[in-house]
């Protein structure tokens, strides 16, 4: 099973500790069978006596801190684990390039970090329990062959015959089991597209509807599926517990007939038969708990795998810093083609020859599709091209150089993201916070506090000019911004072009924006028309 194959390479505990103790606990367990069975024997005509009563007191205080010792460890064990897989898929997100991370998807990564490790958080100590009654049904069964040998084959061939039924009912329920979590995961998607889409759907009722019944289908189909495996396991559950029923009654009835002196352990053998009903019981309810853990660890896998390769790359890229400070950007005969999911060529850039040099303001335009975003995410080097070189200062830029090359680049992309604390940025000046605050008109909005913005609930026009500032703030040679005024008031998008632009600009500095606003042209040095996945350039009349 890849669930425990998983647990021996990942566990960093002593198995032999481990293990020792398990069985400690099993034996125990078996101490106080034995000394209660064999004290309801003797009751009739003796004392117990104070000796077997201290004796039960022992193996009462091993069994509790043998088991509680190895509950504790595997669940300290469990949530190191999980901290080291979630480590290792930051580690993956944080290398892999973007498209890698686009293509996996928010709601499978979100999933794969919270969801399913809390899966196997949960499942590990039940894990443990499980295989504590597994040690203790083999004691057990120990102690009743010594019993009656008649009555333990008994056991054994109903135990095989339980074993059986379950191996061969385990393929339909691990199917059922996927089936249900395939359901889920379309489910959260529904969520995801409700909650991320919720203006949008308030002001269509139509498609608040359908959407709507979408989400209502998908949990219906995700409790049928449920339900089917829940009937399945409690099958299972019925059955295995009918078996051993029926292996009590041959054993109070059959095994008689086979052994001559039964009469004289019947009280006992009956005991220990009853007895091993909670283990296998814990057994039994260990089993889908432990089949749904082993799935959901095959997604995390699976993520991981899919990120490992890109992973790789990313971590090859390197940070060997750049031979000189930035002073040109450009593509030269650069091409680049997005894939569709089943791995069809779609939107194509290029090839396109483009270069921005420092001391320039450079927009590029052009209508919806004409592949602006795409060739700012080349630039930024965001997205590796499929044919052409990215130059810095009419150098190809190296793979050991990328992210050295990103870390001197501020972007305030159409698709950012606002953090509300100032990461990356130590100690800010604050009378060039209050300049900053001021300049952009959102003084008596937000404040900055112990490297945090007091409140990011803004409009979209104010959360983009807090975005601005943090890139002021990082003060990188190289700044991008796509589409940043498309959100403002026509107020201050006209004082954005006129007033604030022309005093980011500076000698070393390479300013680059995406914009419709052709009234406003006349502020930049140049201006790249895009159309198709095709440039030109043209100069500013």
């Amino acid at each position: 099973m890849r669930l425990l194959a998983f647990l021996r390479s990942e566990a960093r505990i002593d198995p032999r500790a481990f293990v020792s103790q398990t069985v400690v606990g099993a034996a125990s367990t078996v101490g106080v069978l034995a000394l209660v069975s064999f004290s309801a024997v003797i009751a009739d005509h003796s004392d117990p006596g104070i000796r077997m009563l201290a004796m039960l007191a022992v193996a009462v205080i091993l069994n509790a801190v043998s088991q509680n010792a190895v509950m504790s460890a595997s669940a300290r064990e469990a949530e190191r684990i999980i901290r080291r897989l979630r480590a290792r898929l930051f580690d993956r997100i944080q290398y892999a390039d973007y498209m890698t991370v686009a293509a996996t998807g928010r709601a499978a990564l979100f999933t794969a970090m919270a969801q399913e490790t809390q899966t196997l958080s949960r499942t590990v100590p039940i894990l443990t329990l499980a295989a504590q009654q597994v040690v203790t049904l083999v004691m057990v069964a120990g102690f009743l062959a010594y019993l009656s040998l008649p009555a333990f084959l008994t056991a054994a061939v109903f135990g095989s015959l339980a074993v059986l039924v379950h191996v061969r009912r385990s393929g339909a329920m691990a199917m059922a089991m996927g089936e249900a979590i395939a359901e889920e995961q379309r489910l959260f998607q529904g969520f995801e597209h409700f909650i991320g889409g919720y203006k949008e759907v308030r002001v269509n009722d139509r498609r608040s509807e359908a959407l709507c019944a979408e989400i209502v289908a998908h949990s219906d189909r995700v409790r049928a599926a449920r339900s089917a495996t829940k009937r399945r396991w409690a099958i299972d559950f019925v059955i295995i517990q009918a078996m051993f029923y029926a292996l009590v009654g041959l054993m109070t009835f059959a095994v008689p007939m086979f052994d001559d002196g039964f009469a004289d352990v019947a009280l006992q053998v009956t005991t220990v038969a009853l007895f091993m009903i909670g283990p296998i019981s814990t057994i039994a309810q260990a089993i889908p708990a432990v089949a749904e853990t082993d799935a959901s660890l095959g997604r995390i896998l699976k993520v991981e795998d899919g990120l490992s390769t890109a992973a790789s790359a990313g971590a090859a890229e390197g940070t060997r810093p750049l031979d000189e400070p930035i002073r040109q950007i450009a593509l030269k005969d650069t091409t680049f083609t997005y894939q569709t999911a089943d791995g069809a060529p779609g939107f194509a850039l290029g090839p396109v020859d483009v270069d921005i040099r420092a001391g320039e303001i450079t927009f590029i335009t052009g209508g919806n599709g004409a592949g602006k975003t795409t060739l700012l995410r080349l630039l930024v080097g965001l997205l590796t091209p499929d044919r052409g070189v990215l130059l810095v200062n009419g150098t190809a830029l190296q793979p050991d150089q990328r992210q050295a090359y990103r870390d001197n680049i501020s972007a305030v992309l159409s698709d950012y993201h606002l953090f509300r604390r100032l990461y990356g940025i130590s100690d800010p000046d604050p009378g060039r916070l209050a300049v900053l605050l001021d300049r952009l008109e959102i003084a008596d909005k937000v404040a900055v506090r112990d490297g945090m913005f007091s409140t990011i609930d803004l409009s979209s026009g104010q959360r983009k000019r807090l975005a601005l500032l943090v890139a002021e703030l990082e003060d990188k040679p190289v700044l991008v911004l796509d589409e940043w005024a498309a959100d403002q008031d026509p107020s201050f998008r006209r004082k954005f072009y006129e007033d604030i632009l022309p005093t980011l600009r500076r000698s070393d500095r390479i300013i680059l924006c995406v914009t419709h606003d052709d009234r406003y042209f006349h502020v930049a040095d140049r201006v790249i028309q895009m159309d198709e996945g095709h440039l030109n350039t043209a100069p500013v009349t």
